[in-house]
């Protein structure tokens, strides 16, 4: 069952990046697609994420989202795998994209909320967890070909269930996201290159924080790239939010 999950994973963001459509498809990628490894304690991670416009082909702005992110301890034979699944709905605003004769607000990429975003393990049990969020969320940006920009999300809950009453002492109520991209299609080799630097609560107690860095590994219309992600504080996977790790993996993302 968990090589099904793999194998499916890598199908579908096959199809959605190396098939070259006369259309624009209502399926497309949403959060990082991502396949990492890494050692002994840090073990396997990988995520798959997709947004559907709920209107197509209108551009309305309104999706339906599923991110599916897994922990797989593959190592030495264990074989254990934990996943969090995280439907949602959102409405985004894309500056210059809308049906508001595609407007456009200066320095804005996006502007998203949402009223249903439920993030859980999907179990029952001691290891159930579960929370359910509204949010609003922003990015801003400058820089056509060097791209400077900050991505902010606030949240609330709506729903927390019993075995983790306390995730917000270490997830508070905001994320941010600090990035730099190169865009550029005419730099041959350094071509949609990134770093971010993301964190949410307070990186220095109870929080977290991550460094990510992606580079294009091969010339192609697929692109995969080589991707580099640190993790340090609280919260990497619901099941243990309450417990400190230091990660980093290395892989590919799509």
């Amino acid at each position: 069952m968990k090589k099904i999950f793999i194998y499916l994973f890598i199908f579908i963001s096959t199809i959605i990046y190396a098939q070259e459509k006369p259309y624009e498809s209502p399926l497309t990628s949403y959060k990082d697609n991502y396949f990492l490894l890494g050692n002994m304690e840090d073990q396997v991670k990988f995520q798959l994420s997709l947004k559907y416009n709920l209107f197509y082909p209108n551009s309305t702005g309104i999706y339906f989202a599923y991110t599916q992110l897994s922990h797989w301890y593959v190592y030495n034979d264990r074989d254990t795998f934990y996943t969090m699944y995280q439907p949602e709905i959102f409405y985004r605003f894309e500056s210059g994209n809308n049906i508001f004769k595609n407007f456009i607000i200066p320095y804005v990429d996006y502007i998203q909320t949402s009223p249903f975003s439920h993030c859980s393990t999907g179990v029952e049990g001691n290891d159930h967890r579960s929370i359910g969020t509204y949010y609003g969320q922003i990015q801003l940006s400058i820089g056509e070909i060097y791209n400077f920009g900050i991505n902010g999300k606030y949240f609330r809950y709506y729903e927390v269930a019993d075995k983790n009453k306390d995730i917000n002492d270490y997830k508070k109520n905001y994320e941010a996201d600090l990035f730099f991209k190169l865009k550029s299609s005419e730099v041959e080799y350094l071509d949609k290159e990134e770093l971010h630097f993301k964190f949410g609560g307070n990186p220095l107690n109870k929080g977290w924080y991550c460094i990510e860095g992606q580079i294009r590994i091969i010339t192609s219309y697929i692109q995969p790239r080589l991707f580099i992600q640190y993790w340090h504080g609280y919260g990497e996977f619901m099941v243990n939010y309450n417990q400190k790790e230091n990660n980093i993996r290395v892989g590919v993302i799509l």
